[in-house]
């Protein structure tokens, strides 16, 4: 079991889907997130809701089941260091995705995400802990 720090557009893709294939790749690997993603997800808490197929009972029921397999780690535990470091990677890509470099720096883990503008600006800065989800699906 490996660890891995997520970004919020999987957790947004898991809960509109509602397909297994992420909760068994979640119950394979350990994945953080900063508590930076929950107020990603108020913020598009509507969306989620209407796209979601089925009924609000179903749908709390799984958001249960993949946040108890999740681990949301407070923003406190990152650094100044590792945050301004993230912060100028970002930049020029997309800064909201800061605190999800940092707490990968932080806890000196991989960063999944399905953003390829993300994943290809970081692999072009340098910063290689960083991988696609597809590519880490693909490897199941």
């Amino acid at each position: 079991m490996k660890n891995y720090v997520i970004d919020a557009n999987i957790i947004f893709s898991a809960l509109i889907s509602g397909k297994e294939v992420y909760f068994k790749l979640f119950s394979l690997h350990h994945f953080y997130l900063p508590d930076y993603a929950l107020q990603e997800l108020e913020k598009y808490r509507q969306v989620i809701l209407k796209k979601h197929k089925t009924d609000n009972a179903t749908f709390k029921s799984k958001l249960l089941d993949l946040f108890s397999l999740l681990t949301v780690v407070p923003d406190l535990i990152i650094s100044v260091e590792n945050f301004e470091k993230a912060l100028a990677l970002c930049a020029d890509i997309d800064e909201k995705d800061t605190p999800y470099i940092a707490l990968s720096m932080e806890l000196d883990m991989t960063l999944v995400t399905r953003d390829v503008k993300l994943h290809d600006g970081l692999i072009a800065k340098g910063f290689e802990n960083v991988i696609l989800f597809d590519k880490l699906f693909a490897d199941l």
